[in-house]
């Protein structure tokens, strides 16, 4: 089985449990509501990439009921479940825009915004994807995206309080059970490209974009939330590559019912917009 089949079949694994994850926690809708506010005010034809199982898909039918939208998805089973659970009006596609040809509603300069609401970090290959996506855009079109303060680092650090943080107890804790597995891990490890202002600006000029940071969004997750998100094996998975995500799921499960004492966690994501390069 090749790397992309075997991520592919971990995120059709993890596909419930993300569902249940974002249907639970509002973070996921917080970060889509935020990528709608940077976005052109009445998109014709939105493409929701990486839609997963339709959470964001159905936030940004709320937001834009008059414009065109298609979600899609390399994961069978995130397709299924969006199908399942979003009312009419809404294409979902099962397809790997890096790798299959994009889907025929999506014809050439059709598309005049582009969501990646907490997908386009995942991407391992994403020269190549912007390289398809960007054909399928419209003259004005704009592509919003969402990147968490892990894989997009600033070279200048936010001022305080953006950066006031306190110790990570629960990330100790869940290292610790994982030690005790025989895992010798210290740290998060993040199988996720890293990513600075040259990276990301180089990455798009590349494809004739202008990238630009439109906003930061302090989010609070409970200790509840963190764990739920290590109970999703493709998650798992990045954040520890080197562990089975059964091992990393089975140790934040012993530690649900002791650590609802410890405090929110509060860390930054970054709000993107891209769009042509003017001439």
């Amino acid at each position: 089985m090749t790397t992309i089949d075997t991520t592919r079949a971990l995120w059709d694994e993890s596909a419930a449990a993300y569902d249940q994850h974002t249907r639970r926690f509002g973070t996921h809708d917080r970060i889509t509501a935020t990528l709608t506010l940077l976005a052109p005010r009445d998109p014709a034809t939105i493409l929701d990439f990486g839609c997963g199982p339709g959470n964001s898909t159905r936030l940004l039918r709320r937001a834009f009921p008059s414009a065109t939208i298609h979600g899609v998805d390399s994961s069978a089973a995130m397709i299924n479940i969006a199908r399942r659970t979003t009312s009419p009006g809404v294409s979902f596609h099962h397809t790997d825009l890096i790798t299959d040809e994009a889907p025929e509603p999506l014809a050439p300069e059709s598309v005049s915004l582009v969501v990646c609401a907490n997908s386009l970090f995942h991407v391992a290959a994403k020269r190549a994807l912007l390289t398809r996506l960007t054909p399928l855009l419209t003259r004005d079109a704009m592509v919003v995206f969402s990147a968490p303060e892990n894989v997009f680092r600033p070279s200048d650090r936010l001022a305080w309080p953006m950066r006031a943080e306190s110790h990570d107890t629960l990330m100790d804790l869940l290292l610790d059970r994982l030690r005790r597995r025989g895992h010798q891990v210290h740290a998060r490890q993040e199988d996720r490209e890293i990513l600075t202002e040259e990276g990301m600006s180089d990455l798009f000029a590349g494809v004739g974009l202008t990238v630009r940071c439109g906003a930061i969004l302090r989010l609070r997750r409970t200790p509840a939330e963190r764990l739920s998100f290590f109970a999703v094996a493709s998650t798992a998975a990045e954040v520890f590559p080197a562990v089975p995500p059964a091992h990393v799921q089975a140790a934040a499960a012993e530690l649900s019912a002791t650590v609802a004492g410890l405090p929110a966690q509060e860390r930054s994501l970054f709000a993107f917009t891209a769009t042509r390069t003017q001439p």
